[in-house]
């Protein structure tokens, strides 16, 4: 007789459900090693994606800088030259709103101006009756892309010689540096800001300093009268004693040194130091007048 073994009966859990026949989660569960492989690669995509945003930014700017100092380079840079007839001008005005400009005196037969840099094409001379007038803006940017990439506006202003010492001259600087070479009638100077030199001189001499730096080098000046608000202010008048000389200081340091003499000095002071190293005489034709607010006037005697 065959003995028949019967199937084993389903096992049950205590709770008496049936185990389930599906796949046992527990295999699905990754592995501790598994796992930090794939940290590791999550934040070495992480860094890589940080590193090529920052070269994108740097490229960016860049090219934002080479933009614009595309711009600066292609503002009208080119050297220009423009002449004026000066036949019957008497008189001189020219504005400098930033960059550098130099006037002289030279053996041409027209006023002739010669510009280059960024923004060359902004400077503008024309006659107005019997002035002749030069002048160059502030540009919409203002002074400071020329200067980062060093291509600000140069303008040269040569002047026919005959008009020399014949010339009623308004010089008015707001930024940059002024330089004028020559001689004229009467010569009237303002520094807002910025960097005033003069080498010549003229009869009556007005310089008025706002903020910034003044240095005159001056021949036989009748007249000068020489203010400043904030600043420095150097002048060196040389030749013939002048009959007047006006000193007036907010605030600042002024040195001046006049040809050798005595002068007839009288001072006002409110805070600061007036330095008289001149000779002085009560009696003298030769007048100096010297006021201050605040700061530092010194007088010096030249040759």
């Amino acid at each position: 007789m065959t003995n028949l073994t019967p199937p084993s009966a389903p096992e049950h859990d205590p709770a008496g459900a049936s185990a389930p026949h599906g796949p046992d989660p527990r295999a699905a569960s990754p592995s501790p090693a598994s796992s930090q492989g794939r940290g590791t690669l999550t934040a070495i995509t992480i860094a890589a994606a940080i590193i090529g945003g920052g070269a994108l930014v740097t490229v960016g700017g860049g090219s934002a800088l080479a933009a614009v100092a595309q711009v600066a380079a292609s503002d009208g840079s080119a050297a220009r030259s423009t002449s004026v007839a000066t036949t019957g001008v008497t008189g001189l005005k020219v504005e400098v709103g930033r960059g550098s400009a130099t006037i002289r005196f030279d053996d041409v037969s027209e006023a002739t101006m010669r510009v280059s840099g960024s923004g060359s094409s902004d400077w503008t001379m024309r006659r107005d009756g019997d002035v002749l007038r030069v002048d160059r803006p502030n540009g919409p940017f203002g002074w400071w892309i020329g200067a980062w990439f060093g291509a600000d506006p140069q303008m040269t202003l040569t002047l026919p010689r005959e008009l020399e010492g014949e010339l009623t001259a308004d010089l008015q600087l707001d930024a940059g540096t002024l330089s004028t070479e020559g001689r004229f009638d009467t010569l009237t100077t303002k520094v807002n800001a910025g960097s005033l030199s003069l080498d010549g001189g003229a009869k009556t001499v007005t310089t008025r300093v706002n903020a910034g730096s003044a240095t005159l080098h001056l021949d036989d000046v009748t007249t000068a009268d020489l203010s400043m608000s904030a600043g420095e202010l150097n002048a060196t008048i040389a030749g013939r004693q002048p009959d007047e000389i006006s000193l007036d200081v907010s605030a600042g340091s002024m040195d001046v040194t006049v040809p050798t003499g005595s002068y007839a000095l009288s001072r006002d002071s409110s805070a600061g130091t007036i330095e008289a190293r001149i000779p002085t005489d009560p009696s003298s034709v030769h007048r100096i007048g010297a006021r201050l607010s605040a700061g530092s006037i010194t007088l010096r005697e030249g040759s």
